[in-house]
């Protein structure tokens, strides 16, 4: 065979050779679901033969792409939540939870202490509370909240002392609010039916009078009737306002539900997470009681 045949041949064996590594190259491109990635991938595979000198650096690029949008996506929430100011992160459930919110007039309440509610022989996460007071209650020696006899004497691993202090908290005319964000979406009928069982079985366990388990019945009953029907989000929140003047008003998020005038249920439902025994949230509890002793020492 002539030399001159030959040449031809060998060209197109070294292209098709090019070719052959180009898409090889190519399939093992890490492809993620992302946009951009993608489009990097097909103009790797349209580069003309004239640039084959600028493919490994290309390739190379494309593999970083992969690798950086892979550790965007999985770090996207944790990123988030560190951005947000004045907020905290719960431990168990990694629910972000602000550290002050509004009161009625306005001036800022803040968190005294949060806890993860859980279904105890499941462990399953149900929504994260949090109680929080006015600041000027909180920072003021003089005010009702840091006056109480109950709360000087305030021992956080004393169960009895405890009990004490946060039955006078919730009993003053003060304004508490506790606010609870579901950490899975749900809906308000979900939530309803468990708050209105603890009640339920609070009234039992209290050995009421016929009068006052009247009272009880009544509360419940018109506490059932303000919640909403539709769902409850991640990302939203009920809140559950107790007023100086001793009402509760109910929230979703900024849209008002109503307001209870039952000072049993309204006294029950808050010490429900605050008294020492069985608490419905035990983590909710434990960091409150040290929110309350953090201030007296301060």
């Amino acid at each position: 065979m002539s030399t001159a045949a030959t040449v031809p041949r060998m060209r197109l064996l070294q292209q098709s050779m090019r070719n052959t590594m180009l898409r090889s190259a190519t399939a093992r491109v890490p492809v993620r679901h992302h946009h951009r990635l993608r489009e990097a991938v097909v103009v790797a595979a349209a580069v003309p033969q004239t640039a084959s000198r600028w493919r490994p650096w290309l390739m190379a690029s494309v593999a970083t792409v992969g690798a950086l949008s892979w550790q965007l996506g999985h770090s996207l929430v944790e990123a988030e939540a560190s951005a947000q100011p004045n907020s905290i992160i719960d431990e168990d459930s990694k629910a972000v939870f602000p550290l002050t919110i509004k009161s009625e007039d306005g001036s800022p309440a803040r968190l005294l202490g949060l806890g993860v509610r859980k279904i105890t022989f499941l462990k399953v996460q149900v929504y994260v509370v949090g109680l929080y007071a006015k600041a000027s209650d909180l920072d003021d020696h003089n005010s009702r909240f840091r006056a109480l006899p109950e709360v000087q004497k305030f021992q956080r691993k004393d169960m009895e002392s405890s009990d004490t202090a946060f039955k006078a908290i919730v009993q003053t005319p003060i304004e508490l609010i506790l606010r609870i964000a579901p950490v899975k979406n749900t809906n308000g009928p979900h939530l309803r039916d468990g708050f209105t069982r603890n009640l339920t079985q609070a009234a039992k366990q209290q050995n009421l009078s016929e009068p006052e388990n009247e009272e009880a019945m009544e509360g419940i009953m018109q506490f059932k009737n303000l919640f909403p029907k539709g769902k409850i989000n991640v990302g939203q929140a009920l809140l559950f306002r107790k007023s100086p003047d001793g009402s509760m008003t109910i929230q979703l998020d900024e849209e008002e539900l109503g307001t209870i005038r039952n000072t049993w249920l309204i006294e029950t439902f808050f010490l429900g997470y605050l008294h020492g025994e069985k608490p419905i949230s035990e983590k909710a509890r434990e960091s409150i009681a040290k929110g309350i002793q953090d201030l007296l020492l301060d």
